[in-house]
């Protein structure tokens, strides 16, 4: 099997942030929990920052928000109306 040389989205991602907005559409973003696509280490706190920077660019368009974990699929964080009404760490 060949190695890889770049991180691969959503295989090598921490978080998924699913958008409900208000016109209907959904949306699935992953975290980009990497500094660029040849970094040797992954930072679940740098993909988080990411997400937290697209939650407030959408939140005015958004019905809700959640952000899930990958690796249990539990929910990390919901909100709703630009209110974060959970956060699980």
């Amino acid at each position: 099997m060949a190695v890889r040389k770049k991180w691969a989205i959503p295989i090598d991602s921490y978080s998924k942030m699913i958008v409900w907005f208000l016109d209907g559409n959904i949306r699935t973003f992953y975290s980009l929990d990497w500094k660029s696509s040849h970094s040797h280490s992954k930072d679940r706190a740098i993909g988080l920052q990411r997400l937290q920077n697209k939650i407030t660019e959408y939140s005015p368009n958004a019905k809700k928000i959640k952000i899930y974990d990958l690796a249990s699929d539990k929910l990390i964080a919901h909100y709703e109306s630009g209110q974060m009404f959970i956060t699980i760490h």
